[in-house]
């Protein structure tokens, strides 16, 4: 897996403070405590004026399919309609290449031996591409081309980082956020997964044992729990002022 930035939107800072001045932050901050105070607060919609390019190489078509449920963003993937995939390369899980997992991997690979045999041959005896491909694995590796703002961005990471994402899609976003927080580390320095950019945990009791904020963040329903009760009764209170 690859991940190498294309374009990204220059002196976005500026940029985006320029933008938030437009709707009443005080005009006496300086770009960098704007942004600041934007990124603390989730005042985030101005933050959609920083784009990312990225080229995204060696990639499961598996992983692809999750990338397009982050709709707010422009989507470019090869095709497997006019691109041949004999000989393909493709995911192999990394639970798969543990001790004691051999007759699994066997498995696993026989399966895309499999696959690749019979595209190969369909395409031999002149079936098109167009109708080949259905017998191509979601194993298989896709290139993406993925333009994404950072208000985007900042939603994909606190789903994506959390240790309960999928393997492959948590190490796509731990390379994506390297990339980011490079060219922006004012914004993405402050966010990580749910958990530490809201400062509450929403995964609650589902938690693992090898998430790193276990023993350092509450969780979501342990917080609201204290409140809720009371917080009912505010609701019901200020609906009652509509009816």
């Amino acid at each position: 897996m690859d991940v190498k930035l294309l374009r990204v939107t220059k002196d976005g800072i500026d940029l985006v403070a320029k933008g938030a001045k437009l709707s009443g932050v005080p005009l006496a901050q300086s770009a960098r405590e704007i942004v600041e105070l934007i990124t603390d607060n989730d005042y985030s919609s101005v933050l959609e004026h920083i784009h990312f390019t990225l080229d995204i190489s060696g990639i499961s078509v598996a992983l692809s399919r999750e990338l397009l449920e982050h709709r707010i963003a422009s989507h470019t993937a090869r095709s497997t309609r006019y691109k041949e995939e004999k000989g393909f390369d493709y995911y192999i899980p990394k639970e798969l290449e543990q001790k004691g997992k051999e007759e699994e991997a066997r498995i696993y690979m026989e399966a895309i031996k499999i696959a690749n045999e019979a595209y190969t041959k369909l395409r031999e005896l002149g079936v098109a591409r167009e109708q080949a491909r259905y017998v191509l694995p979601l194993a298989l590796h896709t290139h993406y081309v993925l333009t994404i703002n950072v208000r985007s961005l900042i939603n994909f990471f606190m789903l994506r980082l959390c240790v309960r994402a999928s393997p492959e899609i948590r190490e796509l976003a731990m390379r994506m956020y390297k990339v980011c927080l490079e060219e922006y580390p004012i914004i993405f320095s402050k966010i990580w997964c749910r958990g530490f950019t809201l400062g509450v945990c929403p995964e609650n009791e589902v938690r693992p044992e090898r998430c790193p904020f276990k023993k350092l963040l509450p969780e979501k329903r342990e917080v609201k729990g204290k409140f809720e009760r009371d917080a009912k009764r505010i609701i019901e209170k200020e609906l009652k002022g509509f009816i």
